[in-house]
């Protein structure tokens, strides 16, 4: 299958919205203005394979200021630079030799060559511009042979032979870049009111997400842990961009599908889901649920326009032989829709979502990566959990393992962190009581020895 048809089938049947698909880059109506073009240059006998030869020259000149500007026949400029870099003034210009008006350094066959100089018949030689070579390689503006400025810029540079430029009238490259650029617009107010709209469906959520989750609803206390363990393991998945050092960088369609897929699977199989049943939470999780699976749509949708973009700027290059593979980058951009969709989209669910259930792994002390059970606040700012202190001060380690300030051995009960500590025993009631039973065991361990977990005490 072509590809132009297998885009069309894509957008027809991977399930993307009316409106998306309406602004889609029409691909196929952008090769029949490439197939015009093709006829209007075949016209002119400059068919791709002839102006492949002479626009070579410019490819020459631009990568060595060394080359005579004399053997540039051709040349095809999409912007005079007079308007924004969206805009578009496609022109094909060849180059008459003032004194002789033949064609300059064109080594074209004889139809070709009688069909440029009528051109340059037509369009009225004695009326056109003349374009003079200063020293340091760069063509200047058009000047008409009789100003002034024509006058100094020959004073100021020396003689040499100067030349007149013809346009070959073309209307379809014309058509091309300016369908190119107003879709390309059109996809760019499509991200910008599809992230919106989005704003406001993960907005709603989070208001959701936060009355699910507030602990002091006694209704919540139950599901808070499954909130938590949901969360976690979304960001563990890194579904959309890494977040380790090796690999940090935004995912394509299908890996992030994957990950999605594998997340879904995770929370199914440890029966996460399962947990909730009433209707507001069912509600709120498959509304995160399709919130993510929308931004899947966005990337891939944005995926497969970049690659029409890309494939029809390489038939245009393919099928005229313009060269523009290289000057169209430098000059128009596809918008970023799938990869800033998703990024924006993205920091939305972490604020407004995923911020309303703290994480375990914020809350965890740096020494044995558990919960900081009875936290404490050391001068240098480092905090953690009493426990760990005391093994601290025990083994006469005084200096912070962040920072190496010497911190522990100052601290005391005046330390203790008691809003922090009310926050945990809020947020994580489980988790505290689970740290609060551990640490009585190894108290006793510190003073009974290790039989005091395998023995237990019996009263009779």
């Amino acid at each position: 299958m072509k590809w132009g048809q297998a885009f069309k089938t894509a957008l027809r049947n991977e399930g993307f919205p009316p409106e998306w698909i309406e602004s889609a880059i029409s691909y196929s109506q952008l090769k029949k203005c490439i197939n015009r073009l093709t006829e209007e240059l075949k016209q002119m006998g400059l068919d791709p394979a002839t102006l492949g030869k002479l626009l070579k020259h410019v490819e020459d000149y631009n990568a060595s200021t060394q080359t005579d500007l004399n053997h540039r026949p051709f040349e095809y400029i999409l912007s005079d630079g007079s308007d924004s870099k969206k805009t578009f003034h496609p022109k094909l210009l060849f180059y008459v030799d003032e004194a002789t008006g033949g064609l300059h350094g064109a080594a074209l066959d004889a139809e070709t060559r009688e069909k440029l100089q009528m051109l340059a018949l037509e369009t009225g030689i004695s009326d056109l511009k003349v374009v003079q070579v200063p020293d340091h390689g760069v063509l200047e503006e058009p000047v008409p042979v009789d100003s002034p400025q024509s006058e100094q810029t020959n004073m100021s540079h020396s003689p040499r032979p100067a030349f007149r430029t013809v346009e070959i009238p073309l209307t379809s490259d014309t058509e091309f870049f300016t369908t190119l650029t107003k879709q390309l617009s059109g996809l760019e107010a499509l991200e910008s009111k599809e992230e919106k709209r989005m704003h406001n469906e993960i907005e709603h959520l989070g208001r959701q997400i936060a009355r699910l989750t507030d602990p002091d609803r006694k209704a919540n206390k139950k599901l808070l842990a499954v909130w938590r363990q949901i969360f976690q393991t979304y960001v563990e998945q890194d579904i959309f961009f890494g977040a380790t050092e090796r690999d940090h960088a935004a995912r394509d369609a299908a890996k992030a599908t994957l990950r999605f897929e594998e997340f879904c699977t995770k929370i199914a199989q440890t029966g996460l889901v399962d947990k909730i049943r009433k209707k507001e939470g069912a509600q709120a999780l498959n509304m995160f649920m399709h919130i993510n699976r929308e931004i899947l749509q966005g990337l891939r949708f944005g995926e497969i326009n970049h690659t029409a973009m890309t494939k029809i700027l390489k038939k245009f290059d393919k099928r005229t032989a313009l060269g523009v593979k290289s000057t169209v980058p430098s000059t128009i951009s596809y918008p970023q829709f799938s990869q800033q969709l998703a990024k924006a989209v993205c920091a939305e669910v972490n604020t407004q979502i995923l911020s309303h259930v703290p994480q375990f792994d914020d809350y965890s002390c740096p020494m044995c990566m558990d919960l900081k059970w009875r936290p404490v606040k050391l001068a240098c700012g480092h905090t953690f959990c009493i426990r760990c202190l005391i093994v601290m001060q025990t083994n006469k380690q005084n200096r912070c393992p962040l920072c190496r300030e010497i911190t522990v051995s100052g601290a005391n009960s005046d330390n203790l962190d008691e809003e922090l500590a009310a926050f945990l025993k809020k947020w994580f009631p489980e988790e505290v009581k689970a740290k609060q039973n551990y640490n009585e065991l190894m108290a006793g361990v510190d003073a009974y020895g290790e039989v005091y977990t395998r023995e237990k005490c019996i009263v009779m």
